[in-house]
């Protein structure tokens, strides 16, 4: 169990950035949109602008998501499958936590200033910043983008305020499918696939810009539900492949949708319990 808790960080934070490029640390530019100028924008831009701004007014308007949840996770010569919920609140907590035979024996949690990772049952943990994580650090990925995941929204790697952002998107249209793609980011390329009756965001893939870059992160939405007035996906399933070594997998399947506040936002780590590296960790397994 203690892998399990490691491999599941490894595949949601992105390993793919760390085995497609192994770049320097990439100083995003902050781009601000002068709405003033909004007039000089092509057909073709204001377009995508429009579709961009359609997609992000999509979004549950809640402050609060929790569910259930099953967990799925295969990589590293495993699979696993474990019970557990989900728990988030916006722009403060996503929490994952993993139970087995009715007991809690992990938990993930992203906050703004950092990454847990909990296994109970060896009494062992993580913590590290963004920053302290290379290939979140080299991919300019930071709580809100890992946010946006968990979310079904999108994102600007590096950048918070994504309404003043979406002029950097460019739009694509084939056959009932509308891409929003994001040229201007070093080293990565994003593209979000959205369905374009509904505008809701299908899959998201990460990939390296060169021909020579390994690896593609690929993360799924499906089985959308109506939840406080939008549409959320009660099936997301991300994988990692094409590295070179062992494709990682990861599937949540979730069930009881409420926009439940009654909990505590933040996890407490014993005294008693080990510390890991980030490092330590990714290297024992290979990744």
């Amino acid at each position: 169990m203690k892998h399990f808790l490691i491999l599941l960080l490894a595949c949601l934070t992105l390993a793919s950035c760390k085995s497609s490029r192994k770049a320097e640390r990439t100083n995003y530019p902050v781009h601000h949109t002068d709405k003033s100028k909004t007039t000089d924008l092509t057909a073709s831009a204001h377009t995508a602008l429009a579709y961009a701004s359609r997609v992000e007014r999509g979004k549950l308007p809640t402050q609060w998501v929790t569910a259930s949840a099953k967990v799925q996770v295969t990589g590293v010569g495993k699979k696993l499958s474990v019970n557990g919920s989900l728990r988030m609140k916006r722009d403060d907590v996503v929490r994952l936590s993993l139970r087995f035979l009715g007991m809690e024996v992990g938990i993930m949690e992203f906050t703004p200033t950092d990454v847990l990772i909990v296994d109970r049952l060896n009494k062992q943990y993580v913590r590290a910043t963004y920053n302290e994580v290379s290939f979140l650090r080299q991919a300019g990925l930071d709580f809100y983008s890992l946010q946006a995941l968990f979310w079904n929204e999108l994102f600007v790697p590096g950048t918070r305020q994504l309404q003043d952002n979406l002029e950097r998107f460019h739009l694509t249209e084939n056959n009932g499918t509308s891409v929003l793609t994001l040229t201007d980011t070093p080293k990565l390329a994003y593209a979000f696939y959205t369905q374009t009756s509904t505008a809701h965001i299908e899959t998201l893939t990460v990939k390296g810009k060169q021909t020579t870059d390994r690896g593609e992160f690929r993360w799924k939405y499906d089985q959308f539900q109506a939840f406080n007035g939008r549409s959320f996906p009660t099936l997301m399933q991300m994988e990692v492949t094409g590295t070179g070594k062992s494709d990682l997998g990861l599937t949540l399947l979730l069930s009881n949708l409420k926009n439940n506040d009654g909990w505590n936002t933040r996890t407490t780590v014993s005294s008693k319990y080990t510390r890991r590296q980030v490092d330590e960790v990714l290297k024992g397994l290979k990744l």
